[in-house]
């Protein structure tokens, strides 16, 4: 019997009930992953069938079978019989042939399918060391490696330590590489700053004709009076330190490392100089 359970919330003191999505009913329904209260229903010296109650048996291969005390199951029969109840996982699908694989290991918490650059993951462990880098294992599909250049500076773990969090800078299924890095990555990478729009930020520091906003780039966003037709105004006197504003994006280079913008809800009219005959 398939995982997949009714849940039922409760809003405003009445019970609402929301149906789960709906169980599996044939193998092209199966996916990597899923989980199973199955019963076997025939061993055999390479492994043994099971029923996870869609109507055709998985196969579960003699290497996929864990025994009570962790120690590898040479013959199928010391660990399994027939009307055994296992909990088991689905590892392959091949719906053509109406045939599908399990396994008895818990799948890893992260997957291809689920590792997102810019994830944050926690407590990894050095596995061995390289000239270039560490891997670290992090209970996904394979180790990741952490490059010397984005290493915590003058810090270079050994191999068995714990690592606090590191983040993913790099998923590449198809190369099967994952790459991490110790330093923490800006809230807003570039490939997320959009020429023409508007952000939210503090401004950190200003000078006379011109200021920067922290948007939580890597870079703070350059706002420059003559860009916004105020060259002769002190834009110490529009804007201060720890403010907060909206700007928008004029330019953004991230080979040359550089973002520029200008303030939003802004009226250079109300900070033109009087162009009286005093002048």
């Amino acid at each position: 019997m398939s995982e997949d359970l009714i849940a039922t919330a409760t809003i405003d003191n009445e019970s609402i009930t929301e149906l789960a999505p709906a169980a599996p009913r044939r193998v092209s329904d199966l996916k990597p992953r899923m989980a199973f209260d199955g019963r076997v229903r025939r061993v055999t010296l390479g492994g043994a069938f099971v029923d996870v109650g869609i109507g055709t048996d998985g196969f579960l291969h003699v290497s996929q079978i864990v025994s009570g005390d962790g120690r590898p199951v040479t013959r199928v029969a010391d660990a399994l019989k027939e009307n055994d109840a296992v909990k088991v996982y689905v590892l392959s699908v091949h719906p053509k042939g109406d045939r599908f694989t399990l396994t008895m290991r818990p799948p890893a918490a992260y997957d291809w399918d689920n590792l997102q650059v810019g994830m944050k993951l926690t407590n990894v462990k050095v596995v061995s060391q390289e000239q270039f880098g560490v891997f670290v294992d992090f209970d996904g599909p394979k180790h990741g490696l952490i490059p010397i250049n984005l290493m915590s500076r003058g810090k270079r773990p050994a191999v068995g330590e714990a690592i606090e969090q590191v983040w993913v800078v790099e998923v590449d299924a198809e190369k099967r590489r994952i790459g991490l890095t110790m330093i923490q990555p800006p809230d807003l990478p570039w490939s997320r700053i959009r020429k023409g729009e508007r952000y939210q930020g503090k401004v950190v520091r200003t000078e006379r004709s011109v200021a920067y906003v922290d948007i939580g780039a890597e870079r703070e966003a350059i706002v420059r009076a003559s860009a916004m037709n105020m060259t002769f105004v002190d834009l110490r006197g529009v804007i201060s330190r720890d403010e907060e504003v909206t700007i928008r994006v004029t330019r953004v280079d991230p080979g040359r490392k550089v973002l520029e913008a200008v303030l939003e809800n802004i009226n250079p009219q109300d900070y033109v100089l009087s162009a009286g005959p005093d002048e």
